[in-house]
């Protein structure tokens, strides 16, 4: 294919993504109050959300909408990924396009998940409780959104980083050895990235992200070297064909 080939491949998956997307976004907007329910469960009975300009609602309904428009339109948007860059593998390396847009979906899912019923709950009563009584909290429904959406965010592409490593290491393109020699640099990082996300200063707010960031790192090398494992077991049959 020319480069203006490409181009336009490139064009049409990317129009076909947003269709998706803005698909999603519709039906998040018509369960915008339940998901909003969804998202505000976490907080201390006593606390309620408070809205302090006119576009505030409207900000917050289209942010709610197009999160989780993204999350539902992830496996469209996965497979036309896998689309765009299928040509350029081989056989024997494209059949792991199910996979590929089924665990990267899951693996996001998990992240929002784990985020919303295990990290959240747990945080949001001890962040808001560091003044005691000393100040009583009015919460801005837009600030509160934003920023439980950006956890949901942060962990799904957190736990990416197992799924990704092995389905490149599937491919040959990640190999644990390469991961464990620039660990200390991937941390560093991993808790930059952590900070930025998290610019509050305390450190309970930055060990949030910057654990898990951490723990899954690991986790990913782990599996990469299982993943490598197999691979070179399978290159070991003599019914085993290199696409090479």
């Amino acid at each position: 294919m020319t480069l203006l080939e490409h181009l336009e491949e490139l064009r049409k998956r990317l129009f076909i993504a947003l269709i998706a997307w803005v698909v999603g976004a519709g039906v998040a907007f018509y369960f915008r109050f339940e998901l909003l329910n969804w998202l505000q469960a976490p907080l201390p009975g006593n606390l309620t959300l408070h809205y302090f300009s006119i576009l505030e609602p409207f900000v917050v309904s289209m942010q709610i909408s197009a999160f989780f428009g993204l999350v539902i339109a992830s496996p469209v948007i996965g497979s036309q990924v896998w689309g765009f860059i299928a040509p350029g593998l081989y056989p024997e390396e494209r059949r792991w396009a199910v996979p590929f847009i089924v665990l990267t979906t899951l693996a996001f899912a998990a992240g929002v998940v784990f985020a919303r019923f295990l990290v959240l709950p747990f945080a949001l009563p001890i962040l808001l409780a560091f003044l005691g009584d000393a100040a009583a909290a009015v919460l801005s429904i837009g600030d509160f959104i934003s920023k439980m959406l950006l956890y949901m965010a942060v962990f799904g592409i957190i736990f990416e980083m197992p799924v990704l490593g092995f389905l490149l290491a599937r491919l040959g393109l990640v190999q644990a050895a390469w991961l464990r020699q620039y660990r200390r640099y991937a941390i560093v990082a991993g808790l930059l990235i952590a900070a930025i996300i998290t610019p509050t200063g305390d450190p309970f707010n930055f060990a949030l992200v910057g654990v898990p960031l951490v723990v899954l790192y690991e986790v990913s090398i782990l599996v990469v070297r299982l993943s490598q494992r197999k691979v070179e077991r399978g290159s070991k049959d003599p019914e085993f064909t290199s696409p090479n």
